[in-house]
């Protein structure tokens, strides 16, 4: 099997992962944060790998991504200390991929 096809299903589990466990910290479930971690910890790696092993002309996009998933990271902290402003990352994270999703990625 093609690794990107695998990185690609892998990162569809990961993102309805991480939006179930949004979901489930929102209404303050007991362990949302291991449904979270679970989901927002292989995005972040997915897309790293992403910026280090894409193309030249989409690394600037590329390294967004990366940062938009750190604030997912950081957002898992959040919720451990039990932070109520961890939807701040959350919601800096869905801006950043959204000015991502209305650029052009070079094939």
């Amino acid at each position: 099997m093609n690794y990107y096809r695998f990185f690609g299903i892998i990162y569809k589990i990961a993102m309805i992962l991480t939006l179930v466990g949004i979901f489930l910290s929102l209404i303050e479930v007991k362990y949302s944060i291991f449904i979270f971690s679970a989901g927002a910890i292989p995005i972040f790696f997915i897309r790293l790998f992403n910026s280090i092993k894409g193309k030249k002309e989409n690394r600037r996009l590329n390294i967004i991504m990366t940062i938009s998933a750190l604030f997912l990271i950081l957002a898992i902290c959040l919720i451990y200390l039990q932070r109520n402003y961890w939807i701040i990352c959350v919601l800096i994270t869905s801006v950043l991929d959204l000015f991502v999703s209305f650029r052009k990625f070079k094939k």
